[in-house]
């Protein structure tokens, strides 16, 4: 049987295809439609390709430290102070002052704070007695060795720290306590409370975000004022101060490597965008450029360069770069992570990473100064032994080494091995650091950057 005409059709077929082909091919290339698809696909691929060229700009990192040890951690109830303060808060009672003039209440307290206990007035008092529950069972807390609000894992930008307000209340009602004891002649027991305070200071952000580290910040500058107050009382003895300096020493060491604070932050930060981005329908649009992904690479070389100097001592850090907080590296550490000036063009390609960034700052600055009156304050307790066994300050702080301290005392905000600003005046002294301009202004520390207190009975002014 012959075959021909099946080749034939077969044949007919093929070139009726390739005939329709060759016409869609004409068609696809006619100007008329060629011109608007073109434009279409590139419509349709043009987020891919932005997408693309934003991610090139920012390589990917790895987690800047063990987060799953962090993630993990948690601190047992019987070692956890947030245990007692939870508890506390709702003892605490708020201070009301005088009806209907809320001014006169604040300047009422304020003046108690300031000049002593003989000048708080029946409100005061009375606000001090109402809140003993309160601070007996927070100061049982402050016992504690540890402190966590919430596991790590647990927190996000909106978890309400519902006690820190309380500590701050706590601080103010210490140095109340403090006060009205020195009155009544009870200088161990302010030196108590007032170390229960400092503790609190120190337990704050151990594991917690900037904003609980801050507040740790804040008591620890009220609580140093008033330990200093309560030094320069005479009633105060030498065998006190000695016994003070061992206490104070051992409760400085307790404070919260800035790096820890750091880890935390960092994981509340990625785990509340996260959050957002599936939550949030614009922002998952948002997300097609690759938002998302370049804040996470650009927190993750940010927190990685912090991290790279965040324990060491303030003068012993390399330089930050103008305008964005990021770190010049040394160049052993370039060679495994970006250098300042590529940090800082990573972070301008994410929206995102470029508004959080910067509040980095505050955090170093905060701790710094924290640091810089540890220092004073320990100091200050060295002078008035000094003053106490000798009837006078010393006329340098070379004279207090090594019998009150062990070395000269530096001063952070300086260059290495720059001793603390000091000076008499009259019969009392200032002793304090240059602060964060590094300029020495004469210790008006009311006005200026400078860190540090007066002691004792300064020269009279004459006319």
């Amino acid at each position: 049987m012959s075959s021909a005409p099946l080749d034939e059709f077969r044949s007919d077929t093929s070139a009726s295809e390739d005939s329709k082909a060759t016409s869609w091919i004409l068609w696809l290339l006619h100007p008329k439609v060629a011109i608007p698809l073109v434009l279409i696909l590139l419509l349709i691929s043009a987020p891919l390709i932005n997408r693309a060229i934003r991610l090139a700009k920012v390589p990917p990192a790895d987690e800047p430290f063990d987060t799953k040890s962090v993630l993990e951690f948690v601190v047992p109830d019987a070692d956890n102070a947030f245990v007692e303060y939870r508890a506390a808060s709702g003892l605490q009672v708020q201070y009301v002052g005088t009806p209907g003039d809320p001014q006169r209440s604040n300047d009422e307290y304020d003046k108690a704070q300031s000049d002593g206990w003989e000048h708080a007035t029946e409100p005061v008092r009375k606000w001090l007695d109402a809140n003993r529950p309160f601070m007996e069972l927070w100061r049982k807390g402050t016992e504690k060795p540890d402190a966590q609000y919430v596991r790590a894992s647990e927190l996000r930008a909106d978890t309400e720290l519902l006690s820190l307000q309380e500590a701050r209340e706590f601080a103010r009602l210490v140095r109340l306590e403090a006060s009205r004891l020195l009155v009544e002649g009870q200088p161990r027991e302010a030196w108590d409370w007032l170390r229960a305070s400092f503790r609190t200071s120190r337990q704050l952000g151990r594991h917690g975000v900037f904003i609980e580290r801050l507040v740790g910040v804040a008591i620890h500058s009220l609580t140093a004022e008033g330990m200093v107050k309560w030094a320069n009382e005479p009633q105060v003895t030498a065998d006190l101060l000695r016994r003070a300096m061992r206490e104070l020493q051992d409760e400085q060491k307790r404070a919260p490597p800035l790096s820890a604070c750091l880890q935390t932050q960092y994981l509340s930060a990625m785990a509340t965008w996260k959050s957002l981005w599936i939550e949030n329908a614009e922002l998952t649009l948002l997300n097609v450029s690759g938002e998302s992904e370049l804040n996470e690479r650009s927190f993750r070389h940010v927190f990685a360069n912090w991290l790279s100097q965040a324990d060491l001592p303030r003068n012993q850090r390399t330089k930050t770069l103008p305008g964005l907080f990021v770190f010049e590296l040394p160049p052993a550490n370039v060679k495994v992570q970006p250098s300042a000036s590529e940090v800082s063009g990573y972070v301008h390609t994410s929206v995102m990473a470029a508004l959080m960034i910067p509040s980095g700052q505050s955090i170093f600055v905060a701790t710094d100064r924290e640091v810089a009156r540890d220092n004073v304050l320990l100091t200050v307790l060295a002078l008035e032994l000094f003053a106490r066994e000798h009837g006078h300050y010393p006329e340098k702080l070379e004279e207090l080494v090594p019998d009150f301290l062990p070395t000269v005392p530096e001063d952070n905000h300086t260059p290495p091995k720059t001793a603390l600003r000091y000076r008499r005046d009259g019969d009392g002294a200032l002793i304090y650091s240059v602060g964060d301009n590094g300029t020495d202004d004469g210790g008006l520390f009311e006005k200026v950057e400078d860190i540090g207190y007066r002691i004792g009975k300064p020269r009279e002014k004459t006319e």
